[in-house]
């Protein structure tokens, strides 16, 4: 009877820590649209200032390219490197800290938050 009990506290221990990884979204390059080509520095600033707006901050800073850095509470955190350049910008994952991470065949998994963190980066960087 508890080798029962013990498989089945097992098997719904796996199924919610399963249920709390979904497929990473890896949001394809995002076009700007305007009708006035913004510069180079301005769309950096457009990137910066939306992830501020939401937490993010600027961790490592290149030509064409940001890592900013997201915590949460001091114990979630996670870097994205953003690409840009006057045709538009890209978002890609480079590391998290308790967000439960995983690859296998091919396939990365992550927390849920994260891809909602991503699309609330994404869309904020498209009204700011």
């Amino acid at each position: 009877m508890r080798h029962i009990a013990f498989g089945v506290v097992m098997a719904v221990a796996v199924g919610s820590a399963m249920a709390r990884n979904t497929e990473i979204y890896e949001p394809p390059q995002v076009l700007w649209t305007s009708t006035v080509a913004p510069t180079q520095v301005q769309l950096r600033d457009r990137i910066v200032a939306a992830g501020k707006s939401l937490g993010w901050v600027v961790s490592k800073e290149d030509d064409g390219r940001l890592e900013l850095r997201y915590d949460k509470q001091g114990k979630h955190q996670v870097t994205i490197s953003v690409q840009y350049d006057t045709t538009g910008y890209q978002i890609s994952y480079l590391n998290s800290v308790n967000l439960d991470f995983a690859e296998a065949n091919g396939v990365r998994k992550i927390h849920p938050n994260y891809n909602r963190w991503i699309r609330n980066l994404m869309q904020r960087i498209g009204t700011v």
